[in-house]
């Protein structure tokens, strides 16, 4: 079956909009551009579908600019908090069935909430996050929280791990840590399908308890 292509609008071309804009695009999205002022809009122009110069603070605006027919609504309006929510509030009230917002602070996102926006992100707090998370344990290159203090980490093989098997990484069992994937020339493979010993190019995708993690990684 073919992908289907949506239909997204993203107001608000700052770096994160403009960013977000690149990427669905480059996914095969087709995406319009919103922003209040010429010099964004024009920046980004010849690299989305279309793009629109309005104040989404103006329900007239939105609706003028079809907002309602789009699958998916993106505000990402920077510092300005005030119109920030009053573009979602004429994004909700036009029938937007998909919304998406980028709050600044939980105090926003609690806003957002409360008028019913379907999907609240708060970029900054999130990185801030995953930042912690990767000086905290400086060998993982990736991650995903499974809640109760699981995670799923990819870190890359070390130089002491180089030359082994994964049988002979007895911090595994030590620390009760599964190997669940061996990342070879881009391929994620079982620990099982791995017929060699580690190169420096290969990945473990390991699963296990944070501190557990940690202390595997503090072993090496």
């Amino acid at each position: 079956m073919p992908t289907k292509h949506r239909d997204v609008a993203i107001i608000g071309l700052g770096t994160f909009g403009t960013a977000l804009a690149r990427e669905l695009t480059r996914m095969g999205d087709r995406v319009t551009g919103i922003d209040i002022a010429e010099k964004p809009v024009q920046l980004i122009c010849e690299e989305l579908e279309s793009t629109l110069e309005a104040d989404a603070r103006d329900l007239k605006a939105l609706q003028q600019c079809g907002i309602e027919k789009y699958d998916t609504v993106i505000v990402s309006i920077g510092e300005n908090i005030e119109a920030s929510i009053l573009a979602a509030m004429n994004v909700m009230e036009l029938g937007c069935q998909k919304v998406w917002v980028k709050a600044q602070t939980q105090t926003q996102e609690k806003i957002l909430k409360a008028i019913g926006v379907h999907h609240v992100v708060l970029p900054e707090e999130s990185f801030g996050t995953r930042m912690a998370h990767m000086v905290h344990n400086p060998y993982i290159k990736d991650f995903l929280n499974l809640g109760d203090g699981y995670y799923v980490v990819q870190i890359d093989v070390t130089h002491v791990m180089v030359g082994k098997t994964i049988k002979d990484l007895k911090g595994l069992r030590k620390h009760k840590i599964q190997c669940i994937g061996i990342e070879e020339d881009g391929l994620m493979k079982r620990p099982e399908e791995l017929d060699r010993a580690f190169e420096n190019h290969d990945t473990l995708l390991l699963h296990g308890k944070r501190t557990d993690l940690r202390h595997f990684t503090d072993d090496l």
